[in-house]
């Protein structure tokens, strides 16, 4: 009997609720507006259109779980030429580059191999490269030396995965980069 009474209190309370959630539509269900300015320009907004537009109506989304009606797609027929003028070309050609376009990017190509060739340019290629080795071999000595730390400075196993890793990767630039 209490069980039925507390159901019965319950749902005289939850029917103005009720009420109020039937009554409303969800926020999703909002209105959108289309219209055309005094310039022709159209605008799609979520508020009324001002008064001075012209074509202005309510647009609804659709929904997106319904399935869509074929039928209703408009058809766009391709225009049809103006007689005696020959028909467009049905894809239009993609624009060639200029002439000079190519020239100059050929000849930036040239120029940027005499570069890679000039003797100066490897020396300086072969400088960096040098200089790069060293950075390797220093950085793989003290990789071994971090290793065989003993005591407090001994690395954790995660330390020594890391540093197993980088030794493998300097190990591996050095033998394909740098000359013996």
């Amino acid at each position: 009997m209490m069980r039925s009474m507390r159901t019965c209190r319950f749902a005289v309370a939850a029917l103005p609720l009720a009420a109020v959630f039937l009554a409303c539509p969800p926020a999703s269900a909002q209105s959108t507006y289309r219209w055309k300015d005094a310039s022709g320009n159209v605008h799609y907004t979520d508020k009324p259109p001002p008064t001075s537009a012209k074509e202005a109506r309510t647009v609804t989304p659709p929904d997106p779980a319904a399935p869509r009606d074929l039928t209703k797609i408009p058809r766009v027929d391709p225009p049809k030429p103006a007689t005696g003028a020959q028909p467009a070309p049905a894809v239009a050609p993609a624009p060639q580059p200029a002439i000079q376009d190519i020239q100059k990017q050929l000849e930036q190509n040239r120029e940027y191999l005499r570069r890679q060739q000039n003797p100066k340019t490897q020396a300086e290629r072969a400088k960096r490269d040098a200089e790069q080795c060293a950075i390797w071999r220093r950085s793989l000595e003290r990789i071994e030396t971090a290793e065989k730390e003993e005591g407090p400075k001994r690395p954790t196993p995660a330390e020594l995965t890391d540093l197993a890793q980088t030794k493998a990767e300097l190990q591996r630039n050095i033998e394909l980069l740098c000359p013996r």
